[in-house]
C-alpha cells in the first residue's frame, strides 16, 4: 500500500460489509469503547430499543427530501442571520463610534467579541446538543441570539454593546456548532454535498447580504435601528422554530423511544443502548476540550490546513473592515454606496459553490488512488484564487482606476474563500473520520481567533501602510500560505500515515471490520446493520463548521 492510498476495505465480493449508514448516533466524544461501556452498566437482561428495520419512517435518514430540505435550510438560515449580525454591525461601525462617544478600536471589539464566541462556545454547545437534542439547543440558542439584540439598540454606552454581543455570538454559534452535526443526521454521505454547500454559501457569501441590506439604513438611521431589524427577523425565526424543526440527534430519538415503551408497557427492560455508551457530560465537555487541543499540537496535517484556514478566515474579516474605508476613502462613496460593494462577496461565493461542484467530478474519479487529498483538488483554485483576489483589489485601488475593477478582485477572492474554507472542510473530515468533529473544532477555534483579532489592527494598518502597502502585504502572505494545499495533496497521506491518531483510527477501523466478519459468520449480521454508521465511527460533521 503506498503513502497516498486509502486504508483496506473490505472484500468486494463481500457486498454485506459494504456498510450503508441508517443513523448517526456515534459521537466523536467517546473516550472508551462505547460497547464495552453498555456492557458493563446495563442489566443483563436488557431488551435494547433501536430502529424498527433499516427502513423505519422514524429514522431521519429515511426521511423525505422535502423534510431533510426544510431541516437542513433550519440551519442555513440560522446562519445567514448570524452573518448578517457580523456584517451589518462593520457596515454601522461609525455610527456605533459617533452615538456611543467611544474610540475606533472600542467600537469594533464588537466585531472581536461577537466571533471571539464563536471559538468559545461550541466546545460547550456541540456536547450538550448530544445529550438534549438538536432541536432543543436550535430553539433555547434562537431565543437567546433574538433577545440580546434588545440591549444593543437600547445602549447608551459601548460596554452594554460588548456584553451583549458576545453573549449574542454565544447563542449565534450554534448556527454552525451543531448544523453540520444535523446535515449528518439526515443526509447519507452521498446526498450531503448539495446541503452542505449551500451551508457554506450561507456561512461565507452570507456576510455580504447584511451592508447590502443595511447600508442605507446604517447612514440614515444608525446602529440601534439596525439592531431593532435584527430583532425582528431573529425573533420571527426563533418563533417558528417549533414549527418546523423536528428532533433529528439519532440517540435522543431512540432514548425517547426507549422511555415511551417503559411507559407504555410497565417494562423498565427497555433502553436506548445509546444512553449506556455515552459517557457523562464531564467527561463528554473533558473530551471536547481536550482532544482538539492534542489534535492541533500533534498533527502535522491539521496544523497546517489550519494556519492556512486562520489566515483566509482572518482575511474575509479584514475585507469586511476595510471595504468601507477604502471605497469611501479612495472613491467617494458614501455608507450606503459602500455597502453595496459586499454583493461582490455573495456573487464571488456563489461562483465557487459552481467550481466546487464541477471539482466534485475529479474528486469521484480519483478518490480511490488518493483518498482524502482528493478533496483537494477544489482547493487548488481557492489557494490561487485568493491571492489573485488580493492582488487585484490592490493594483485597482486608486482615485484613476473604476471601482468596478476592484470589486472583480472582490469576487475572485471570497470566491477562493469560499472553495478553501469547504475543501479544508471536506479534506479533514475525510482524513480523520472518527476523530474529524475534533480536528474539526481545533481549525475551528483557531480560525475564530484569528479571525476577531483581524479588525482591530486592520485600520491601524490601512492608515500606516496605505491601501496598496496594506492589502498588498495580505496578498503577499495569501501567495505564501496558498501553497498548502498542494503540498498536502502530494504529502498529506504520509503524513497521515505517521500520526498518533491516524495510527489509532487504523486500528479501530480493523477491529471493526473483524467484528463485522464475525457476525457475519455467526448469521447475526443482519440484526445489527443499525449500527454500521456508529461502528466505523464516520460521524464526521457533529461540529462544525
Amino acid at each position: 500500500m503506498t503513502a497516498t492510498d486509502p486504508p483496506p476495505a473490505p472484500a468486494a465480493d463481500d457486498a454485506t460489509l459494504r456498510l450503508e449508514p441508517t443513523s448517526s448516533r456515534r459521537s466523536h466524544l467517546d473516550i472508551v469503547d462505547p460497547d464495552e461501556r453498555a456492557a458493563e452498566k446495563a442489566p443483563p437482561d436488557v431488551v435494547w430499543v433501536d430502529w424498527d428495520g433499516p427502513d423505519d419512517p422514524a429514522n431521519p435518514l429515511n426521511w423525505s427530501r422535502r423534510r431533510k430540505w426544510v431541516v437542513s435550510s433550519v440551519g442555513s438560515f440560522f446562519c445567514t442571520l448570524v452573518s448578517l449580525s457580523v456584517s451589518g454591525y462593520s457596515i454601522a461601525e461609525v455610527s456605533v463610534e459617533e452615538e456611543l462617544d467611544t474610540s475606533k478600536t472600542l467600537s469594533l471589539l464588537g466585531l472581536t467579541t461577537f466571533t471571539l464566541a464563536f471559538a468559545i462556545a461550541p466546545l460547550i454547545l456541540a456536547p450538550l446538543s448530544e445529550v438534549y437534542g438538536r432541536s432543543f439547543i436550535y430553539f433555547a440558542s434562537a431565543v437567546v441570539f433574538a433577545l440580546f439584540f434588545i440591549p444593543q439598540a437600547l445602549a447608551k454606552n459601548i460596554e452594554t454593546v460588548l456584553i451583549a454581543r458576545f453573549i449574542s455570538g454565544c447563542a449565534g454559534s450554534t448556527a454552525v456548532s451543531i448544523a453540520g452535526g444535523t446535515l449528518a443526521d439526515v443526509w447519507r454521505g452521498a446526498d450531503r454535498g448539495a446541503p452542505m454547500a449551500f451551508f457554506t454559501l450561507a456561512a461565507v457569501a452570507g456576510p455580504g447580504l447584511g451592508p447590502v441590506l443595511f447600508g442605507y439604513l446604517a447612514q440614515l438611521k444608525g446602529f440601534p435601528y439596525l439592531s431593532w431589524v435584527l430583532f425582528a427577523m431573529s425573533s420571527v425565526f426563533a418563533l417558528s422554530l417549533p414549527f418546523i424543526l423536528d428532533e433529528t440527534r439519532a440517540s435522543v430519538l431512540l432514548s425517547r423511544k426507549a422511555a415511551r415503551l417503559r411507559k407504555e408497557t410497565g417494562d423498565e427492560r427497555y433502553q436506548s443502548k445509546d444512553d449506556f455508551e455515552r459517557g457523562s457530560i464531564r467527561e463528554l465537555m473533558k473530551t471536547s476540550l481536550g482532544r482538539p487541543v492534542q489534535m492541533l499540537m500533534r498533527e502535522p496535517v491539521l496544523i497546517a490546513i489550519t494556519a492556512w484556514i486562520s489566515f483566509t478566515w482572518g482575511v474575509l474579516y479584514l475585507f469586511l473592515v476595510s471595504i468601507p474605508t477604502v471605497y469611501k476613502g479612495v472613491f467617494g462613496f458614501n455608507t450606503g454606496q459602500a455597502g453595496l460593494v459586499y454583493m461582490g462577496q455573495f456573487v464571488g461565493g456563489s461562483l465557487g459553490m459552481v467550481f466546487d461542484r464541477y471539482c466534485e467530478r475529479f474528486y469521484q474519479r480519483n478518490v480511490a488512488k488518493r483518498g482524502p487529498e482528493a478533496r483537494l483538488y477544489s482547493a487548488f483554485g481557492g489557494g490561487i484564487f485568493l491571492p489573485v483576489g488580493a492582488f487585484i483589489f490592490c493594483f485597482t485601488s486608486y482615485p484613476q482606476c473604476h471601482w468596478m475593477g476592484s470589486v472583480i478582485g472582490v469576487v475572485i477572492l471570497y470566491a477562493g474563500v469560499y472553495l478553501s474554507y469547504l475543501a479544508a472542510y471536506s479534506y479533514l473530515a475525510e482524513a480523520y473520520t472518527l476523530y474529524a468533529a475534533s480536528a474539526l473544532s481545533a481549525m475551528s477555534f483557531a480560525r475564530n481567533v484569528i479571525a476577531a483579532v483581524f479588525p482591530l489592527f486592520t485600520p491601524a494598518m490601512y492608515d500606516r501602510l496605505g491601501v496598496q502597502g496594506a492589502t498588498g502585504l495580505t496578498a503577499g502572505l495569501d501567495t505564501l500560505l496558498s501553497v498548502t494545499p498542494f503540498v498536502l495533496f502530494a504529502f498529506g497521506g504520509r503524513l497521515r500515515l505517521r500520526s498518533p491518531f491516524a495510527m489509532e483510527l487504523a486500528r479501530r477501523e480493523e477491529a471493526e471490520r473483524a467484528k463485522w466478519v464475525a457476525l457475519k459468520g455467526n448469521g447475526t449480521l443482519e440484526d445489527s446493520r443499525n449500527r454500521s454508521e456508529e461502528k466505523l465511527g464516520k460521524e464526521t460533521t457533529e461540529t462544525a463548521v
